[in-house]
């Protein structure tokens, strides 16, 4: 049977792919896709090619092009959300884990990698779920410790660690998780920084000693620390917006901005990257600008004193004496509501 030259392209394309020639491999799929440009296979194989070269955001897109033209492929969620989470992109990789996963319920390595995506996106049930339904090994067992101790769980938390024997540093940094969950900083602090010095590349640790500093107003310290955690995951929301608070804190007000209006295009309904521009217009009299960010926060979180006293403030900073005198009295609700429940945590 005779065959079309760019067939051949596509053969040889995947060939040299398996044979680790990824320069031939590149050359021979976009010779395939002049003559295809509707090829979802050879898109796809030149994105495995570019993202085997690093370059992740073309490869991210020529997948998502691939699924567009071919929907059925839907083993290419899996390399979607492998090159996803390369980037940090959690949500991204949530959403190409539970694709293919619906497919492929029995993949173990998908549901493991998805428990990992959703323990980064912040959705710890999520995790959890996911992480129990995958054969236990080290590397699981210290994604469902993490998992546990930020949830709060200490029990379960404690129970993981008596099997990550031959991970101290994992250990450690659980051990501290769990502490600093409780508020017990002090206990919590050598515990991370003995998990750092284990490991240093252990990002989740230097997160934690960074907040460490940011607490107890260590700026110096903390600074750099939350500078290195985005070099190394730069789609970190709320580290991104711990680094503009404390880019504020020291008189850095142009950085700060920059950076919270990333914290916020990097996660929908953050009401703290809000709350604090808002804080930083109502300093420099920009009162309406700090309306506008109060008014989606408030939204967000209906039940924060903070956002409220502020919104307050900035109403009668504008002359709105009657939103002024509400928003107050929402304030004074809010503070009884909580000595309320203060009191009912004290009945024996």
């Amino acid at each position: 049977m005779f065959i079309l030259a760019a067939d051949d392209a596509l053969v040889r394309g995947q060939r040299a792919f398996q044979a680790g020639d990824l320069a031939a491999a590149e050359t021979e799929f976009r010779a395939h896709l002049k003559a295809y440009p509707q090829s979802a296979e050879a898109t796809s194989n030149l994105a495995a090619v570019l993202a085997r070269r690093e370059q992740l955001a073309e490869a991210i897109a020529l997948y998502q092009k691939s699924l567009r033209l071919n929907p059925k492929l839907v083993q290419v969620y899996f390399n979607l959300g492998v090159t996803q989470m390369r980037t940090a992109d959690f949500p991204g990789c949530v959403a190409s884990f539970d694709r293919f996963l619906k497919a492929y319920p029995q993949e173990n390595r998908a549901r493991q990698l998805l428990g990992l995506c959703r323990l980064e996106a912040g959705d710890l049930p999520g995790a959890i779920a996911a992480l129990e339904k995958v054969p236990a090994d080290p590397s699981v067992l210290f994604s469902l410790a993490m998992a546990y101790a930020r949830s709060g769980d200490e029990n379960r938390a404690t129970a993981m660690l008596s099997k990550l024997e031959s991970m101290p540093a994992q250990a450690r940094l659980v051990e501290g998780l769990i502490d600093y969950r409780k508020e017990r900083y002090a206990e919590a602090r050598p515990k991370l920084e003995e998990a750092l010095r284990l490991d240093p590349t252990l990002t989740p640790a230097l997160v934690a000693v960074a907040r460490l500093n940011l607490l107890e107003g260590q700026n110096d310290a903390a600074i750099p620390q939350f500078e290195q955690v985005l070099a190394r995951t730069p789609q970190d929301a709320e580290s991104t917006y711990q680094l503009g608070v404390l880019y504020d804190r020291v008189n850095r007000s142009a950085d700060a901005r920059l950076r919270l209006a990333r914290a916020l295009a990097l996660r929908a309904n953050y009401a703290d990257p809000h709350y604090q521009l808002a804080r930083i217009d109502f300093r420099e009299r920009k009162f309406a600008e700090a309306l506008a960010h109060l008014d989606i926060a408030v939204k967000i979180l209906p039940k924060q004193e903070a956002i409220h006293l502020l919104l307050a403030r900035t109403y009668q900073a504008l002359g709105r004496k009657a939103d002024s005198e509400r928003e107050f009295a929402t304030v004074r609700q809010l503070k009884q509501e909580t000595t309320e429940r203060h009191k009912l945590t004290l009945i024996p």
